[in-house]
């Protein structure tokens, strides 16, 4: 292979003036943990063929075969493609390892619990990891991190197949590194190789840092799926229909469910078959439908949603089909439905399995004729509506109990698209807490810097039975307890005037507080009092704040600032009265 002279660095300037929260040294040296930890989740069985980390199933592959499946990748997809299919996987591979990271450690040293996916990386052959520079602080919501790769395989590889490159070759060790910072620090982190053998270098170099202090970050984050990625069509970009557009709801996610939803949803958006979005309550059917809608022909024409469980049965077919003067007491003058409403568009039924069967039967009309009439009309009327439908519960079932038409089964089952439960998608978690914090910050009119390392461990370890619905609420809690310029932590999560509860009727009011209570080895007040003594105030300033917010919460009732304290009445008009004459 011909010699190159070694390219320009393009390495950011010294940061100056910063303090790394976090000490920083090599993150294999011996002043780190060991990979006592990660060996013993590590067995190899010849006997059964078997190798397992923490229970996976592991692979020897050679690193040629590596290097000829890119090179194949590239010749059948095409460059960018290619590299957007190793970025995914990449992605999804990092986010898997930090799950099992922390599982493993949990440390109250965020760098020791950090370092688990570097020793991954060396301990699977990939590359050997040094730190230059790791500036972290959860809380803050500051990121920013310089690493040296030295014998990256995969970068070997690219060099051996495609030669000397003009970009890098880390594909999917850039996008491992994302996925892996993303999930420990509970938002988009984007990593990039400056440097890289690929490219002639002797060694590979990239900083990391949170996707909102790139520029121009939004080809990592489409090839990530970590942000919206609609496909606006050219009628879509008229300024109404722009300002439409944007009224909706973004759709984030990077998991390997939720691209493979995206994947069938932009291959049934451009035809006019019924789509059935199944899922449990909570998973966003809305919103992927939504989507769904927008990538379609009709994206300039009214999505219109209705939740049939919200309607009463006996209003239900007058709300779709419309109603005559006269049908029935109170219908006073005619007016059209939903179908009518919707015409030249899409509309969303959600929860179907809740229709009556009268309903049912009219609906499936409509699906093969493309004709109704009105509740108390003899006039037939057609219409041009695409129609999306969802469920929670199993059709399939209620098929065979007789609840549901078996014939509109078969019709609206023509293309089934089911979201994966979020527990399903812990790789969704990372981007959708940012998200959130992001808009409803906005809404909420305050600066809240981000989650603290406690709450992001805790979010990927719970089960989310109200899945991404569950996760907006309770960062919408969050965002309203905690303080503006800080961190959401535990204790804004969990706070309730429900003290005297059983552990019961935790559970079944607010799930997730009774999970942080049953699992969590340290309780909120531990924590608080951890940071009460790493504050260095003294016992009288640690009081004083505490009355004093006590008061400014209750807007000076002396009688609810003893009952949020715990104090007495006297106890705090007492202090009311040291205080003023103080000053």
């Amino acid at each position: 292979m011909k010699k190159t002279s070694k390219p320009k660095s393009k390495r950011p300037a010294k940061r100056k003036g910063k303090k790394s929260d976090l000490h920083l040294q090599n993150l294999l040296s011996a002043d780190h943990p060991d990979f006592a930890d990660l060996l013993e989740s590590f067995h190899f069985d010849p006997e059964k063929a078997e190798i397992l980390l923490n229970g996976e199933r592991m692979v020897l592959v050679d690193n040629k075969s590596l290097g000829i499946m890119r090179r194949e990748l590239i010749l059948a997809l095409g460059y960018e493609r290619a590299r957007a299919v190793l970025s995914r996987t990449g992605y999804e591979m990092g986010t898997a390892d930090a799950e099992l990271a922390l599982k493993l450690r949990h440390g109250e040293n965020f760098f020791e619990d950090f370092n688990v996916g570097p020793q991954l990386h060396a301990l699977k052959g990939s590359v050997r990891v040094e730190a230059k520079v790791f500036e972290a602080n959860p809380d803050s919501g500051e990121f920013y991190s310089e690493f040296y790769w030295h014998n990256s395989a995969e970068c070997h590889a690219h060099l051996e197949q495609m030669g000397i490159s003009h970009e890098s070759g880390g594909w999917q060790q850039i996008a491992y590194a994302s996925g892996y910072t993303s999930v420990f620090f509970g938002r988009p982190i984007i990593f990039r190789e400056l440097e890289c053998i690929a490219k002639g270098y002797d060694k590979c170099f990239l900083v990391g840092k949170p996707a909102s202090e790139w520029e121009d970050s939004e080809n990592e984050l489409r090839r990530f799926r970590a942000e919206s990625y609609p496909k606006i069509t050219a009628s879509e970009k008229t300024s109404n229909t722009k300002k439409r557009v944007n009224k909706n709801r973004l759709i984030v996610g990077a998991s390997a469910g939720f691209n493979l939803t995206l994947h069938l949803i932009d291959k049934v958006a451009s035809t006019e078959s019924p789509v059935l979005f199944s899922g449990e309550s909570g998973v966003g059917k809305e919103v992927f439908a939504r989507e769904l809608h927008q990538r379609s022909r009709r994206a300039e024409k009214p999505l219109l949603a209705i939740n049939c469980a919200a309607i009463p049965e006996s209003l239900i077919e007058a709300e779709l089909f419309g109603v005559e003067k006269g049908a029935f007491t109170g219908a006073e003058k005619s007016r059209p439905g939903r179908f009518e409403r919707a015409a030249g568009g899409t509309l969303f039924l959600d929860e179907i399995g809740t229709l009556s069967f009268s309903a049912q039967g009219k609906l499936l009309r409509v699906l093969q004729e493309g004709e109704f009439e009105r509740v108390g009309g003899n006039k037939t009327l057609k219409t041009d509506v695409r129609l999306i439908a969802a469920t929670n519960s199993n059709l399939d079932m209620e098929v065979e109990q007789g609840t549901f038409r078996r014939d509109l089964f078969y019709r609206l089952n023509t293309f089934p698209v089911h979201i994966p439960p979020l527990r399903e998608r812990r790789a969704d978690i990372p981007v959708l807490m940012n998200y959130f914090l992001r808009i409803i910050s906005e809404k909420q009119e305050k600066n809240i810097t981000g989650f603290s390392n406690s709450v992001t461990k805790l979010f990927q370890q719970y089960h989310w039975p109200g899945n991404v619905r569950e996760l907006e609420n309770i960062i919408e809690r969050g965002i309203i307890l905690a303080e503006a310029g800080e961190a959401i932590d535990i204790q804004h999560l969990i706070m309730s005037s429900d003290r005297v509860l059983s552990k019961e009727d935790i559970q079944n009011k607010d799930p997730f507080r009774a999970f942080v209570l049953t699992n969590s080895t340290e309780t909120p007040a531990e924590e608080i009092g951890k940071q009460l003594l790493d504050s260095g105030l003294s016992k009288e300033e640690i009081n004083n704040s505490l009355i004093r917010a006590a008061l400014e919460r209750s807007e000076g009732n002396v009688t609810q600032a003893a009952s949020l304290t715990g104090l007495s009445r006297s106890q705090i008009n007492y202090w009311i009265k040291s205080s003023r004459s103080k000053h």
